[in-house]
């Protein structure tokens, strides 16, 4: 990728917030911890209602300077000219979505536990992959589970960024982080944190 940050260390994604000002707010919170990389999901809005609340995430993301990706949504992603977008089984083909957000903007494919979808990443050159879920997770409760060893056997054969999803929280991140992983994507451990700054920093200083 020219001109944009590296996947790296925390990657915010955002909850089912319907209320925008409390989204807001806790992305200004978590820009103040240190998070520069950011992923808008909602899968509880209607489509024209989370247009309009990303279109609110992406002006406060370029004011902070965050890196924001849309999960699943290419044309949300064009319309706003957002950084990338996350493609997940059943969303857009990746050749599709690189023809339309064009050579210069990330594209990340999720692939669970599957071996068959990193090739497809390597193949298909996108610029990062999510791995997951290596522990139980409420954001998807029947997400298939991740193990260190499939972890491994990932980082053996691809040299892509490759983000840990799924549950993760201070207390069981540590691993992997041993394992170096290149980011991890964090949902409720930032979202319903006490503090959420802090909860921010915590994480990234695990990178530094």
């Amino acid at each position: 990728m020219e001109n944009t940050p590296t996947i790296k260390g925390l990657y915010a994604v955002t909850p089912d917030e319907a209320d925008t000002k409390r989204l807001l707010r806790q992305i200004e919170l978590l820009n103040q911890g240190g998070c520069h990389l950011l992923q808008y999901r909602n899968k509880s809005l209607p489509f024209l209602d989370q247009m309009e609340q990303a279109e609110q995430v992406k002006r406060l993301c370029d004011e902070l300077k965050i890196t924001l990706i849309i999960n699943d949504n290419v044309d949300i992603c064009c319309n706003l000219d957002a950084d990338g977008v996350h493609l997940g089984e059943n969303d857009d083909k990746i050749e599709t979505a690189r023809e339309k957000i064009g050579p210069k903007k990330y594209i990340g494919l999720s692939c669970y536990n599957s071996l068959e979808r990193v090739n497809l990443a390597i193949k298909k050159k996108v610029d990062y992959i999510a791995l997951g879920s290596f522990f139980e997770t409420k954001t998807k409760p029947n997400a298939p589970r991740v193990t260190l060893e499939t972890l491994r056997q990932v980082k053996k054969i691809c040299s892509l960024p490759v983000v840990a999803i799924g549950g993760i929280t201070l207390d069981n991140v540590s691993c992997l982080v041993k394992e170096q992983v290149d980011a991890v994507a964090i949902v409720n451990g930032l979202f319903k944190a006490d503090d959420i700054a802090l909860s921010a920093k915590n994480f990234i200083k695990l990178f530094s």
